[in-house]
């Protein structure tokens, strides 16, 4: 089952690639059909960066990361000296340990921390200690996260969408670190906050990856914006060098700062920094990157691969927990800068992938029928011109627009009242039965004249008059009248509360549809016109309610008026025509007093519908589309990044270490072809439809279902009557339209991923479907499986390990010019019977890659593309790459020439005491402290105010000879004084700098006979050198121009003794000195973070020389 992971990214760079990770990510989710706008909380990701907001929203990369994610380490407005104010009171005494040799004064630092560190590493870890209680908040909620309840559940669904298998257990989370080391945050910072994570209490947080960003990556940019990057590199590689080989844990002064900020330190494990650092440089022998966005998003890509891939998981996980610390312990190793049984410190890996791209298609396709729904909103009118010497006004257009499709309009809102014709509401609050109840009536009146008539005329031998029978009509219809007309206004009430709720969904479908059809601005013109219609409909209604209640008054009169000549006239049965008219016209008074009143209730719901439905509603649109043309020319505007026409941006491009079936310049082509296979139109009225469906989010825009206006609160009527539920109180709806970039761009990719539709099945399509031969014509199989080799291929050239190795350095350093590496697949989606299948291993036979690894990573899935990560074999010493070594001597080179380039070089470089700067294992710090006055005794010294040379004695191949130390220092102190010894440590990283210019080890020779003088038979305790004890106890000198001036052994036993304790008091005195004058830990000498262990250096020695035994004739223990 696929593992937690902890994505820390420090710095820009790191930053930018994590974003890369999500994007990608959500991609190969999404792709398998993860509905969640959010990775799982599993995979949790912290960007760590100074500045208060996330920087570096360069075009041809994704979005920043969520707000949650980032933790900025400067609110805005704090400066510099604030920070260094604050720390220094806070930290208290241990500030003078801790940094009083490399912090920068704050009155010389002209950074605004706000807005970064100026590609100052010292200034990045400053702030970075000032921060570390944001940075282990942001730690123990990502922790807190992926380790919560319902991870496994999580991940169980998320690891059967792409493929893999589910467990009831999950596996130990996985921390990357991602930095470069050559920037200022980055490069300042990656160590605390390897460290700040190793202070978890879980055995994982020990194991960090390390993805460090060579120099070489930033080559390409100009030299002014990169003047700091190689010697920010030199720096950072020391430090990580130091903390790789640590053996006795960050120092005393160092845990007490990181406690002061509620940090505390790991006890159990001694190493600072990464566990495993790779190296990530800008080519391999097969690719070069251009720029370092391409390098972050190949990096990106290969990390997500891993991440996602439970087959890359196993294997490369094994790889780090087993054969990392078996085969990185025995390497052979000229160099002298770590102990026996460590392990060399820097490995490299590569990626490459080859697929269909399907997951770049969709992004394409989404952003390209996003952009133009967009454009149709903000500006659909301006294609109505009568082309280029049209020059009528935006506004003009508008209102020509909108004059012209409102009878259309009009005709389909439910709302037409125009003429005695037109009742669209009328007829929708009448009462349905109203010609039913009607003859109801006539027939109860007449019903009750026939009863009279009977009782009357007594059988039938006489009848009633006229006269009497119109008095006996109106008063059935007067008896009747309240009963009836309530039962209508009862009908119209309910027929009112349904129309209150439909009309309401129907204008919104028909606005939403009249949007995607002419655009925000005539949709919103439209609208007005609609309520100037309502508007005067209502003086209408008026009219017409007055011309029912005269018709009720004139039927009510013709009662009476049918009597008239024939009064005395007697009437005998109710079939009789003058009584039938009579009934009728009392009747239908009744029914026209309705009618009226039916016409005060639509007048009276008119202007309380416009104000509480038709005014929200068209100032929703409006708004969203001024809103809408905002974020469309915005600076930064998303949608200014999306593609158009038949351009593809360059962050849908392929890195060069992704090679796609189907090309990029294609997807124009294939996209159109798809519109028309999936819509009824095709060509542009194809494409018309498809972006209306898209914006509309549904196949059919003349419903009334559709996802762009939704009503958030429905409108409740003033009249208490037609609320919708009892004790609602009036109020006016409010609409909000779906047509933010985001929600537009989210329809969009729904569209593409329907299923049932020819777009959505391509979109599902796999590499298993697309290299199956049945699928398509033969001709057209065998042309993809051609394809598919030359791609498969070319992508295994471009995985090699992404750093450029030189051959004659690892001969030298390493004994051996092989620079071999492993490759790992992910699940490799072709089944046992495919063609591609046996390509695969064909190729990889070819190259003798084949291993049943990679005959395991095949499955039946339908996973679209095919991820392979490879790995150098094992770790090597930093000189070997020139990645790391090239770019840094290229500038000191330049810079090194003259004082102020070499001040200017080294300014602010150094983040932390020499004692955790020195790149060496800390026995061998120890060995050469010690070994530098052993050299001085023995007179193998040569020292000038800018020179060092150290006395290297004869070998079999090799006379004896005076070897320099870097002849040009970091620092100016005179080298034949006080601080001299520092100067040389702090100064060693040039020293490899010229092991890789000069391809030989020589230049590193002078440090490795520092620790051959600083180590006894068993470089433990008080054990001497072998040439220090030939010197006192037989006056023997390696040099041979240097003689004793003691002619026994006691005598120089005496004199070396007296020598030590005189140049131990010395530097004693030295120290107390500096201690004593200066009260502000600044500008202490680089010699204070060495002084324990010179102090104990010459102890020792003491203590070794005093244990000699100087007696002759002492026959020993035969």
């Amino acid at each position: 089952m696929l593992r937690p992971f902890l994505l820390v990214g420090v710095g820009g760079s790191g930053g930018k690639t994590l974003r890369i990770i999500r994007e990608d990510l959500l991609r190969r989710l999404k792709q398998a059909g993860w509905e969640h706008d959010d990775l799982p909380a599993a995979w949790q990701m912290i960007h760590i960066d100074v500045p208060n907001r996330a920087d570096g929203d360069d075009v041809d990369l994704p979005a920043q990361l969520p707000d949650r994610q980032y933790k900025g380490l400067v609110a805005t407005g704090v400066d510099y000296t604030t920070i260094d104010t604050a720390m220094k009171a806070k930290a208290g005494p241990s500030f003078v340990d801790a940094a009083a040799t490399w912090r920068p004064d704050p009155n010389s630092v002209n950074v605004s921390p706000s807005k970064g560190a100026g590609q100052y590493r010292t200034l990045g870890r400053i702030i970075t200690i000032a921060g570390l209680k944001r940075i282990d908040d942001a730690v123990q909620r990502a922790r807190a996260a992926l380790t919560g309840t319902d991870v496994v559940g999580e991940m169980q669904e998320v690891s059967r969408l792409l493929g893999g298998r589910a467990h009831a257990s999950i596996g130990d989370p996985t921390v990357i670190v991602i930095t470069s080391i050559a920037g200022g945050t980055g490069a300042g910072s990656a160590i605390d906050v390897c460290d700040v994570i190793r202070a978890l209490p879980d055995k994982w947080a020990n194991d960090s990856v390390g993805f460090l960003y060579a120099p070489d990556v930033f080559d390409h940019l100009p030299d002014e914006a990169r003047r700091g990057v190689r010697a920010n590199a030199l720096g950072t590689l020391a430090e990580v060098l130091n903390g790789y080989w640590n053996t006795d844990g960050p120092s005393q002064a160092t845990t007490a700062l990181f406690e002061t900020y509620g940090v505390t330190l790991s006890s159990t494990s001694r190493r600072s920094g990464p566990r495993y650092p790779f190296l990530v440089g800008a080519k391999n022998e097969h690719v070069t990157y251009k720029s370092q966005n391409d390098i972050y998003r190949a990096m990106g890509r290969s990390i997500a691969s891993w991440v996602a891939s439970e087959k890359l998981q196993d294997s490369f996980t094994a790889y780090l927990e087993a054969q990392w610390p078996a085969t990185n312990n025995s390497i052979p190793d000229r160099l002298p800068l770590h102990a026996h049984g460590t392990e060399t410190p820097f490995c490299a890996i590569g990626s490459a992938r080859v697929g269909l791209g399907r997951d770049r298609f969709v992004e394409y396709a989404s952003q390209h029928l996003a952009r133009t729904v967009v454009m149709r909103i903000v500006e659909e009118h301006e294609r109505s011109r009568r082309g280029p010497s049209d020059d009528r006004t935006s506004k003009q257009v508008i209102r020509d627009q909108a004059t012209a499709i409102f009878p259309a309009f009009l005709e389909r809102s439910k709302l037409d009242e125009r003429g005695l014709e037109r009742n669209d509401i009328i007829d929708e609050l009448k009462a349905k039965n109203l010609r039913d109840q009607s003859a109801e009536f006539r027939a109860r009146v007449t019903q009750d004249i026939a009863g009279f008539i009977n009782a009357r005329s007594k059988g039938g031998k006489k009848g009633v008059r006229l006269t009497e029978l119109s008095m006996q009509v109106q008063g059935s219809v007067n008896d009747k009248q309240q009963a009836v007309l309530s039962t209508l206004h009862q009908a119209t009430t309910e027929q009112a509360k349904h129309w209150v709720g439909t009309i309401q969904n129907h204008l919104q479908a028909r606005t939403a549809a009249l949007v995607g059809q002419c655009g925000g601005p005539v949709a919103d013109a439209v609208l007005d016109l609609l309520k100037n219609e309502l508007t005067f409909i209502r003086d209408e209604l008026r009219q017409e309610a007055q011309n029912f209640r005269v018709w009720s008054q004139n039927e009510a009169t013709k009662v009476t008026a049918k009597v008239g000549s024939a009064s005395g006239a007697e009437i005998t049965a109710t079939s009789d025509p003058v009584l039938q008219d009579m009934i009728k016209s009392a009747v239908t008074s009744v029914i026209c007093q309705y009618e009226a009143e039916l016409r005060d209730l639509v007048m009276a719901l008119i202007p309380d519908f416009v104000d509480g439905v038709l005014e929200p509603l068209k100032d929703a649109i409006r708004d969203a589309a001024e809103r809408l043309a905002v974020q469309r020319s915005a600076a930064g505007s998303v949608v200014a990044l999306w593609p158009q026409a038949v351009a593809i941006p360059a962050r849908l491009l392929p890195a060069p270490n992704e090679f796609l079936l189907e090309e990029p310049s294609s997807y124009p082509t294939i996209l159109a072809e798809l519109i028309d296979r999936t819509v009824t139109a095709s060509g542009s009225d194809g494409r018309r439809e498809a972006e209306l469906q898209v914006l509309l989010g549904t196949d059919d825009p003349t419903g009334d279902t559709q996802a762009l206006v939704n009503a958030h609160q429905t409108w409740v009527p003033k009249n208490h009557n037609l609320a919708p539920d009892f004790g609602l109180i009036p109020r006016r709806a409010h609409f909000a339209v779906a047509s933010s970039p985001d929600q537009i761009l989210a329809r969009a990719e729904a569209w593409l991923r329907k299923e049932g539709t020819a777009v959505g099945r391509y979109m599902t399509q796999g590499l298993r479907d697309y290299l199956t031969p049945e699928n398509v014509p033969a001709a057209e199989h065998a042309r993809r499986l051609a394809r598919f080799e030359a791609k498969f291929i070319a992508a295994l050239n471009a995985s090699t390990p992404l750093v450029k190795v030189n051959p004659a350095v690892l001969v030298n350093v390493h004994g051996t010019d092989k620079v071999p590496y492993t490759s790992h697949f992910g699940e490799i989606p072709l089944p046992d019977n495919s063609p591609a299948k046996a390509t695969v291993r064909r190729v990889l036979e070819s190259r003798d890659e084949w291993r049943e690894e990679v005959n395991k990573a095949f499955d039946d899935g339908n996973g679209g593309f095919i991820d392979v990560f490879t790995h150098l074999n094992a770790a090597f010493e930093p000189v070997v790459f020139d990645s790391l070594m090239k770019p840094i001597a290229s500038d000191w080179g330049q810079k090194s020439m003259g004082a102020d380039g070499r001040a200017e070089f080294w300014r602010w470089r150094r983040a932390r005491p020499l004692t955790e700067f020195v790149p060496v294992s800390t026995t061998v710090l120890m060995s050469m402290v010690k070994g530098w006055f052993v050299a001085r005794r023995l007179g193998h010294l040569d020292l000038t105010p800018a020179t060092a040379r150290i006395w290297v004695p004869e070998t079999n191949t090799r006379a004896g000879y005076l070897a320099d130390f870097p002849q040009v220092m970091l620092r100016s102190d005179p080298l034949n004084q006080s601080e001299g010894l520092a100067v040389v440590l702090e100064s060693m990283m040039l020293a490899l700098v010229q092991v890789n210019t000069r391809q030989s080890v020589d230049p590193i020779n002078p440090y490795a006979r520092l620790r051959t003088l600083g180590e006894g038979p068993t470089a433990f305790g008080n054990q001497l050198c072998q040439e220090l004890q030939d010197w006192v106890l037989l006056g023997a000198n390696a040099r041979s121009t240097v003689r004793p001036t003691e002619a026994t052994a006691e005598g120089r036993q005496k004199e070396v003794v007296n020598d030590l304790v005189a140049v131990r008091a010395k530097y004693r005195e030295y120290f107390a000195t500096i201690e004593s004058q200066r009260k502000d830990p600044l500008d202490f000498p680089p010699m204070w973070d060495l002084r324990r262990l010179i102090d104990r250096a010459l102890t020792e020695l003491k203590h070794g020389v005093e244990a000699l035994e100087t007696t002759t004739g002492d026959t020993g223990w035969s």
